[in-house]
């Protein structure tokens, strides 16, 4: 690495933005009075745009299931992308700031509820009406359908992050850290996996039908070409692995469609009337140089994208990856790798499989632990939720400290110089094995070193 501009680093010079601070207080009852999301603490305004482009139609993986219909005996099939953008963008004085955290709201409540095994219909009942009105109406802070920013820079480009989520989440649960580096000058592609992995996912077809995604539970499923059933859910991962990949280079080949200003319309499903032509030409989208990001199951799928022979990131951060998915791992990372983790995962077995995963890295490689974080707390739900809820968790740093944390160790990461891969070598606490719990002050960060 050199000390020019490259990839991972926004347009023009090093970005003025101001570092993520810790002014905002958690309320102990969450947002459920406030109804929004704290702001974002960098430089630009915030637009947030919902797309869902048709793919050619595919079926991935070798199950057979009930939930999901398809005209296939097996697998699952994808025929649209989609995903919302997070950018900077330009801001209107007659549009209001606030986009609704879940539009479906009472569906993705009853998907968590069957997520959680709870199939007692009174008790279920009693849990909906509960969990509703914590996100109902609930909003984060970015201007909807705003148009993009141009860069600062006439030549330049906004760097492209494309995002993944955790089991058991969705796209629109990681507003915060999403929001915080479009704030900062990138653009963010935040991905809605339709592969069972989500409490509720919709897919919208070219000819405008809908069908739903269920949360897929490896017990309702069986695999027709195995003469013994899985044990656990470890093949139903391997397949939903394969299907977040394709995901991904989908997703990455439909923001080249946009940016190139091939075909766009009318195309897209979604936000059919938005002008694209504000998104030629400014946002970074060739051969390496789109860096991949995700966390649990989508820090997975983010590794095993840097070894794909699809993708050529400019780098990859992972934040808690559920590496036990990928083994055994015999692949190699050649772009730059950041990966920041909850003590919770620190002393977990996935934590030993990360280093050695490390070990294959042949480019720049950091790896940080948080003292207090766990491994929800990436998200956004334990900003939402009352403070006790996080307690039960183990939780003992701050929910907005982790965000805090997190970002300033991204945002030298992605500066990709040699003077910020210098300066995260002196980040934090060195350590060459775990500490026994607790491992240090909550939101004390810690510097894994060979």
């Amino acid at each position: 690495m050199t000390d020019s501009t490259t990839s991972r680093q926004p347009p023009g010079t090093t970005p003025s933005a101001p570092k993520v601070s810790s002014t905002y207080s958690h309320s102990r009852f969450g947002t459920l009075f406030s109804r929004h999301l704290p702001d974002y603490s960098g430089e630009y305004p915030v637009g947030a745009l919902d797309v869902e482009f048709p793919i050619e139609k595919q079926t991935i993986g070798s199950f057979r299931h009930k939930k999901l219909k398809t005209d296939d005996p097996v697998g699952i099939e994808i025929d649209t992308v989609l995903f919302t953008l997070f950018y900077p963008c330009v801001v209107s004085p007659s549009e209001s700031k606030g986009t609704v955290w879940f539009p479906r709201a009472a569906s993705t409540v009853k998907g968590f509820l069957q997520m959680a095994g709870m199939e007692n219909s009174i008790l279920r009942r009693l849990a909906y009406v509960g969990a509703l009105p914590a996100v109902h109406g609930l909003k984060f802070p970015t201007y909807q359908r705003a148009p993009i920013l141009p860069p600062p820079s006439p030549s330049g480009k906004w760097p492209l992050i494309i995002f993944s989520h955790g089991v058991g989440c969705s796209r629109l649960m990681y507003t915060q850290i999403c929001g915080e580096l479009a704030s900062r000058g990138y653009v963010v592609a935040a991905v809605e996996h339709r592969d069972g992995t989500g409490p509720s996912a919709r897919i919208t077809s070219e000819e405008g039908q809908v069908r739903d995604v269920d949360f897929l539970r490896w017990t309702d499923l069986n695999w027709p070409e195995l003469e013994e059933q899985p044990k656990d859910d470890t093949t139903l991962r391997h397949d939903q692995l394969k299907i977040r990949l394709a995901e991904l280079d989908s997703t990455l080949q439909v923001i080249r469609k946009i940016v190139q200003g091939r075909h766009v319309q009318p195309a897209l499903m979604a936000s059919r009337t938005l002008d694209w032509e504000p998104w030629k030409n400014v946002v970074e989208v060739g051969d390496g140089r789109v860096c991949f990001a995700g966390h649990s199951f989508g820090g997975t799928a983010v590794i095993a994208a840097a070894a794909d022979p699809r993708f050529t990131p400019s780098s990859i951060i992972a934040l808690d990856p559920a590496v036990q998915r990928i083994e055994p791992w015999t692949s190699t990372i050649s772009c730059p790798t950041l990966s920041v983790n909850s003590e919770e995962f620190g002393h977990q077995e996935d934590y030993e499989r990360l280093l050695g995963v490390s070990k294959t890295v042949n480019a720049e490689k950091h790896i940080f632990t948080i003292a207090g974080a766990t491994h929800p707390s990436f998200s956004d739900v334990f900003l939402i939720t009352p403070g006790f809820v996080g307690s039960l968790t183990s939780l003992s740093v701050p929910p907005y400290e982790v965000f805090v944390r997190t970002l300033e160790v991204i945002e030298t990461f992605l500066r990709g110089t040699t003077e910020s891969a210098k300066e995260l070598e002196s980040v934090g606490t060195p350590i060459t094995t775990m500490p026994p719990k607790p491992i240090g002050k909550p939101g004390e960060v810690f510097r894994q070193v060979e």
